[in-house]
């Protein structure tokens, strides 16, 4: 009778520690996959990240993926967005709020692949749907100074998180991006248009000289 009772309180334990989550920030993201620090092997289970004490998402990883609900909060605890993926990409729908609950809008993804969106959130529009109104001409404005407009800094590749989809933030990532050698040498440049690589990557050698140059 003892041992079935020891038996059933190390059942009881292991589950209650496997049902534990990990905090987001005890992963590394080593080429897209997640792993435990000082682990070798692909991480699997459930993971919350906290900002200001308050969560600032939630969701499940498996064999170093993301997958499954993942869920987005505001800081007032409203949810932002919430949505499935599968193998470490948005996949199915996802529904976004407004900080004050109110629905904003909704994706669909298929494996990556952005379907269709409705409500607002933001859309590239087509070429094909690009609506001209032609309105009569008005009369002439006074000439402005000419505004020269910054480029957007580049982020540093280790701030990136995600697999075949980047993301910064908790958001898919549009940008430019850099990342560099432990020499302190560049070790490429390039840039992500909503977590994929886009344009034009240069790739450097040691010396920081050009190794190669690829285009996605």
């Amino acid at each position: 009778m003892k041992k079935i009772l020891f038996i059933s309180v190390i059942v009881t334990i292991l589950a209650a520690c496997s049902s534990e989550r990990v905090n987001f920030s005890q992963l590394q993201d080593r080429s897209g996959m997640f792993y435990l620090v000082n682990s070798d092997k692909p991480f699997s289970g459930d993971v919350v990240s906290y900002s200001g004490g308050r969560i600032e998402f939630e969701g499940k990883i498996d064999k170093g993926l993301r997958e499954a609900t993942w869920t987005y909060y505001y800081p007032n605890g409203q949810k932002k967005m919430e949505g499935n993926y599968k193998e470490g990409v948005k996949d199915g729908t996802w529904t976004y709020w407004k900080d004050n609950g109110t629905q904003e809008g909704i994706e669909l993804y298929k494996y990556g692949k952005l379907l269709s969106n409705e409500g607002t959130v933001p859309q590239e529009p087509k070429p094909d749907t690009v609506k001209v109104i032609v309105q009569a001409p008005a009369a002439p404005a006074p000439a402005e100074p000419k505004k020269v407009v910054a480029k957007p800094q580049a982020v540093v590749w280790e701030r990136l998180h995600g697999g075949p989809v980047k993301f910064l933030d908790g958001v898919p990532y549009s940008g430019p991006v850099v990342k560099y050698q432990k020499s302190g040498i560049k070790e490429l440049d390039g840039y992500f248009t909503r977590g994929k690589k886009s344009g034009k990557w240069i790739y450097y050698d040691r010396r920081g000289d050009i190794k190669d140059v690829k285009y996605y």
